[in-house]
């Protein structure tokens, strides 16, 4: 993502680089709570289910956390 925006080379890119990685954390934000609620928690009994969206992102953005790890 920051890779794209140091060489974008002018504005039209940047804009582009930073509303398709906005994309990309809704789309995983709504899939990782579909995903969580529906499967995890279901087989997994000490799991909670995930009640808000910010939820949802902050549980993304950690797991994005520990995958680059």
């Amino acid at each position: 993502m920051f890779k794209e925006l140091v060489q974008a080379k002018n504005s039209a890119e940047a804009i582009n680089a930073i509303l398709s990685f906005a994309l990309m954390v809704l789309i995983s934000t709504f899939l990782l709570r579909f995903l969580w609620n529906q499967g995890l928690v279901k087989h997994i009994t000490v799991f909670k289910p995930v009640s808000s969206l910010m939820d949802a992102f902050l549980l993304s953005l950690g797991l994005g956390v520990l995958k680059c790890c």
